[in-house]
C-alpha cells in the first residue's frame, strides 16, 4: 500500500504538463553537457531514449491517469495535442541550439578577419576612409550575432518561463564572441569620439534598434521551422506548409 509521501510523487508525476516535462529533461540531461556530450550521452543510450519519444511518453501517461474515465475519443483528442506541444517544445530547444552552434564556426572566422583588415586598413592609401568602412561592416556583423543571442532570449521566455534552454558551449560561444566584438566596437568608438567624430560611433541606439528587430525577426523563424518539423511528423502537412510560407514568401 502506498504511503502519503508516495501518493503525492505520483499526483506530481501524473500531472505533468507538456512544459513540465521538457523543463525536466532539460534540468536533468540537457543543460549540464556541451553539444558533444550531449550527442554522445545519447548515442550510449537505446533509441527508445531518445527526448522526443520518452518525454512525450512520460506526459501521455499522466495524461492517461489524469482524465482516467472520460470519454476515449476525449482522452486520445488530449493525448495528440499534449504530444504535438511536447514534442514542438523539444524541437524548439534544439532548433535554437543548432542555428547557434551550426553559425559558430562561421562567426569566429569572421572575427579574426575583422582582425586582418583593421591592420590593413591602417596600412591604406586612405587610411580613414578603410577604417570608416570597416567600423560600418563590424556593425552588421554585431547586429547579427547580438540579434541571434536576443533571439534565443526571446524565445527562452516566451516558451520555457525564463529558463535557460542552450547547451554549454552555444552559450560560451555567444558570450566570448560578444565579449571580442564589443571590444573592437568600443576601440573604435573611443578613437571615433576622441577625433571629434561620435556620430561615428558603432554601439549606438540605431545599433540596437535594429539588434531589436532582427531578433525577433530570428526568434519567428526559428519557432516557425520548429512547428514545421512538428506538424510534419505529426501528418499535418498543410498546416506545416502554412507556418513556413510567409518566410518562403518572403525569400521570393
Amino acid at each position: 500500500m502506498a504511503t502519503s509521501k508516495e501518493k503525492r510523487l505520483i499526483r506530481i508525476e501524473t500531472s505533468l504538463t507538456p512544459k513540465q516535462a521538457v523543463l525536466l529533461w532539460l534540468r536533468q540531461e540537457f543543460l549540464s553537457r556541451t553539444s558533444q556530450e550531449y550527442g554522445q550521452y545519447l548515442v550510449n543510450r537505446p533509441a527508445s531514449a531518445a527526448p522526443r519519444s520518452r518525454v512525450e511518453r512520460l506526459v501521455v501517461e499522466a495524461i492517461r491517469v489524469a482524465m482516467k474515465g472520460h470519454e476515449p475519443g476525449r482522452i486520445n483528442q488530449a493525448v495528440r495535442q499534449a504530444q504535438m506541444h511536447t514534442d514542438f517544445l523539444i524541437l524548439l530547444v534544439n532548433r535554437t541550439n543548432s542555428v547557434i552552434l551550426d553559425e559558430s564556426r562561421c562567426r569566429w572566422l569572421q572575427i579574426a578577419l575583422y582582425y586582418e583588415r583593421i591592420r590593413s586598413a591602417k596600412l591604406s592609401n586612405d587610411e580613414e576612409e578603410a577604417v570608416k568602412e570597416w567600423a560600418a561592416s563590424l556593425q552588421e556583423f554585431a547586429t547579427e550575432l547580438f540579434s541571434l543571442q536576443s533571439a534565443s532570449e526571446l524565445i527562452r521566455d516566451k516558451y520555457f518561463d525564463g529558463e535557460r534552454i542552450l547547451l554549454k558551449d552555444a552559450i560560451e560561444d555567444l558570450e566570448q564572441q560578444g565579449k571580442i566584438v564589443r571590444y573592437m566596437m568600443n576601440s573604435y568608438d573611443k578613437v571615433a569620439t576622441e577625433a571629434g567624430q561620435p556620430e561615428h560611433r558603432t554601439n549606438s541606439e540605431n545599433l540596437w534598434l535594429a539588434v531589436n528587430e532582427r531578433a525577433s525577426s530570428r526568434a519567428g523563424y526559428i519557432i516557425a521551422l520548429a512547428k514545421y518539423k512538428m506538424l510534419n511528423d505529426f501528418g499535418e502537412d498543410e498546416a506545416a506548409n502554412a507556418v513556413l510560407e510567409p518566410y518562403t514568401r518572403a525569400l521570393a
